[in-house]
């Protein structure tokens, strides 16, 4: 086992190759030497299964198939291009307590932790009582096939997971003033996703002579109008129910009483939604927001055709084409045509009661005996709802402490992650193997 400077030094190693998505294969060809060298146990005892591209899949034999575990990260990281860096972003800068880099919370926290409990228990002689398998896309934040190839895969060979962890929540340390303890999130659903296109067409010509009415102007009508309306109802959902009971144990008296008695209310839906500004909005109703766009190639040409993109983030109880149903009245009002470039329904959600659900509740208690398990509904995505498809449970959540400030770090300048919180997490994934049941 490795002490604390060990801790260091190996993850230090994990951030300094720079990963980024698509960077190219030599990239992550040094990043999968490292991981060779800094994890003999793993090297020697786990199988290393070829799926293609850089994804990389380890199978540790356990002593039955039959309920088999499956730890997944992903190998991949943003850019870090521009932002006030108060280190070199993969220079893995150990600076009071934390180390700075790219990808320090996303999430090479997570991979690194994952397959250092994994190396320490078969160090130690322990023998998992089920097949654990690691899991590592390359490509996750460009929502890539890498995940795709580990759970074919598993489909070809006959293997249904029973749990899988995947990166998502986290221990969130004081989260807001009016919650009494530390939080483990616990993510237990993704909204889907969707990608549409509106486009506007005319007969362009030169900006000396406009028309009315323009590609542009109607595009620009069109979002006006978005903005101004409330185009997707509020509506009361079950990952959100559970999510703010859940949040109601731990918050202080008064607002106790009020997530307990009325979280899983249409009412309540409808006023988060009113008053609780873009995150009430979010757990409570689909969303759109436009994110792109463009037009013409010079300032004096009125375009023949301008398009804007709305990224969609689509609520449990709404579906994905009663969503472009709406939409394609309010295109057709202001003379716009409107393309579904992408579109994923929401995942199911986690059953509560579950014993994957329990035994990873039990194992965070375990090594954080003062944190407040809560489930945790998730607005964005990961490569575990891809897993979901073939998995009996679909856990998201690293527990790893983090502050507000450093959550807020995330794809941003100077992420960061505690040492000490990467020693309590590679303590939680062992807790976690060690009580499957």
């Amino acid at each position: 086992m490795k002490n604390q400077n060990g801790y260091v030094d190996s993850f230090a190693r994990l951030i300094q190759c720079p990963t980024v998505t698509d960077s190219g294969h030599e990239y992550f060809k040094a990043f999968h030497d490292v991981l060779d060298e800094e994890f003999p146990n793993v090297t020697a005892k786990c199988e290393k299964i070829e799926l293609g591209r850089d994804v990389l899949l380890y199978k540790w034999t356990g002593k039955s198939s039959e309920k088999p575990v499956v730890l997944m990260a992903h190998q991949d990281v943003v850019p870090a291009i521009g932002g006030d860096w108060k280190h070199e972003p993969f220079g893995a800068t150990v600076e009071n307590g934390k180390m700075y880099g790219r990808g320090t919370i996303d999430c090479k926290n997570t991979l690194f932790c994952t397959i250092q409990a994994v190396d320490e228990l078969i160090e130690s002689g322990f023998v998992p009582p089920y097949d654990i398998y690691l899991s590592y896309s390359d490509c996750e934040e460009n929502s890539g096939p890498g995940a795709e190839m580990a759970r074919d895969w598993f489909k070809a060979h006959g293997v249904k997971p029973y749990i899988v962890v995947d990166e998502g929540g986290a221990i969130i340390r004081k989260p807001a003033k009016q919650v009494t303890k530390d939080i483990c999130a616990v993510g237990i659903l993704e909204k889907g996703y969707a990608d549409v296109k509106f486009i506007a067409r005319g007969i362009g010509g030169h900006s000396s002579q406009p028309p009315k009415n323009t590609p542009i102007a109607r595009l620009g009508a069109l979002i006006a109008y978005c903005e101004k309306h409330t185009l997707f109802k509020a509506k009361k959902t079950a990952p959100a129910t559970a999510m703010v009971k859940g949040l109601g144990e731990v918050l202080n008296s008064g607002l106790k009483f009020i997530a307990k008695s009325f979280g899983g209310t249409e009412l309540f839906a409808k006023l988060a939604r009113r008053y609780g500004g873009a995150y009430g909005s979010a757990m409570f109703s689909t969303t759109m927001v436009f994110t792109m766009m463009d037009g013409a190639t010079a300032p004096n040409i009125i375009p023949q055709e301008a398009w804007v993109n709305a990224n969609l983030r689509i609520s449990p109880n709404d579906t994905a084409e009663k969503c472009f149903k709406k939409l394609r009245k309010i295109a057709k009002k202001f003379d716009v045509d409107m393309e579904v470039v992408k579109s994923r329904e929401a995942s199911p959600m986690v059953d509560l009661s579950s014993d994957g659900y329990k035994v990873f509740a039990e194992a965070v208690k375990k090594t954080y005996p003062d944190v407040a398990v809560v489930p945790y509904y998730m607005f964005g995505g990961t490569d575990c709802r891809t897993m979901q498809e073939i998995a009996t449970t679909a856990i998201r959540c690293t527990p790893c402490a983090l502050s507000s400030e450093q959550l807020g770090g995330m794809h941003a300048s100077n992420e960061n992650v505690d040492i000490k919180s990467i020693e309590e997490t590679v303590a939680f994934f062992k807790n976690f193997l060690q009580m499957l049941r």
